[in-house]
C-alpha cells in the first residue's frame, strides 16, 4: 500500500496493509542468497496479518538486518532476533528470543509500535522488549511508514526504510516456479481390481483371485505394483488372512 506523505507529494509506503509478495516468492528471493537459510516466509506472513502489518516488507527488513540470515554483525542466530532488536553499538548482542515465532513477532510488535498508536489488537501481549520504550518517549504512532524509520530504528539509518524497500521490491519481481500438473491417476477398468496387471499377465487371474479372498490390496491410486518386493511384514499380514479365511 502506498500513501502520500504528510506535507509532501512523494509516494511512501505503509507499515501497516496487506502483504503482496507470496510466501514462495520469499523463500526463493532469500535461498537464492543463501540456500541454508530456514524458512520463516509463513511465519512473517500470518503474524503480520494478526497484526495488521506487512509480513513481507517485515521479512525484506530482516533480510537487510541479518545479511540474508548470515548474522554477519553482532547478533547470533541463536538469539532468534531478525532485526536487531535491542542491539543499539557493535558491543550489545541485543534481545533474545526463545523461539522464532517470538522473535518474529516482536519485530512486528515494534513495527506496530511505530506504525501506529493504537492497543495492541485483542487477544495480543507486549513480547517486544523496547515496546515499553517507544510508549514512554512517546514514539507510537511517529512513524507510519517505512521511510518514516529512517533514523529511528538504525542509527544513522539515513536510507534505512529505502534499503529495505528495494528488497521488498526486488522480491515482488520474483517469478515462483509453474506447478507441475501431474497426469490422472488411471481408474480401474470394469471388473479388474488394479490398474497395472496387464504388467504380469501370468498371475493376473491369481492376484485378482487374491483380492476377491481379502488377502491382498492395492495403493490409493488403484494401482497393485505387482513386480514390488513383498516385504516380511506383508508377508505376515497375508498369511494371517489365510490363516482366517481357513478357519470359515
Amino acid at each position: 500500500m502506498r500513501t502520500l506523505e504528510e506535507g509532501g507529494d512523494r509516494m511512501a509506503t505503509s507499515i501497516m496493509g496487506m502483504a503482496q509478495v507470496t510466501a514462495s516468492q520469499m523463500r526463493l528471493f532469500l535461498r537464492t542468497v543463501n540456500p541454508e537459510a530456514p524458512d520463516y516466509s509463513e511465519l512473517y506472513l500470518d503474524i503480520g496479518l494478526r497484526y495488521g502489518v506487512r509480513g513481507d516488507i517485515a521479512f525484506a527488513q530482516s533480510i537487510h538486518e541479518t545479511g540474508y540470515w548470515r548474522f554477519t554483525g553482532t547478533v547470533r542466530p541463536v538469539q532468534n532476533n531478525f532485526a536487531g532488536l535491542g542491539s543499539v553499538s557493535a558491543d550489545v548482542q541485543g534481545a533474545t528470543f526463545a523461539t522464532p515465532a517470538f522473535g518474529i513477532e516482536a519485530q512486528i510488535q515494534h513495527l506496530y509500535g511505530y506504525a501506529t498508536s493504537a492497543p495492541l489488537p485483542a487477544g495480543f501481549k507486549v513480547v517486544d522488549p523496547r515496546f515499553g520504550i517507544l510508549e514512554s518517549a512517546k514514539l507510537r504512532g511517529v512513524a507510519p511508514t517505512w521511510e518514516q524509520l529512517n533514523g529511528r530504528w538504525a542509527v544513522p539509518g539515513t536510507n534505512y526504510g529505502q534499503q529495505i524497500l528495494r528488497l521488498w521490491q526486488e522480491m515482488l519481481q520474483v517469478k515462483t516456479p509453474e506447478p507441475i500438473v501431474q497426469p490422472p491417476t488411471p481408474s480401474p477398468v470394469a471388473g479388474e481390481p488394479f490398474t497395472d496387471l496387464d504388467e504380469v499377465l501370468w498371475a493376473k487371474q491369481l492376484i485378482k483371485q487374491a483380492a476377491e479372498l481379502g488377502l491382498v490390496q492395492g495403493y490409493e491410486d488403484g494401482s497393485y505394483r505387482p513386480k514390488q518386493p513383498l516385504t516380511r511384514a506383508e508377508l505376515a499380514v497375508i498369511l494371517t488372512k489365510l490363516r482366517e479365511k481357513l478357519r470359515e
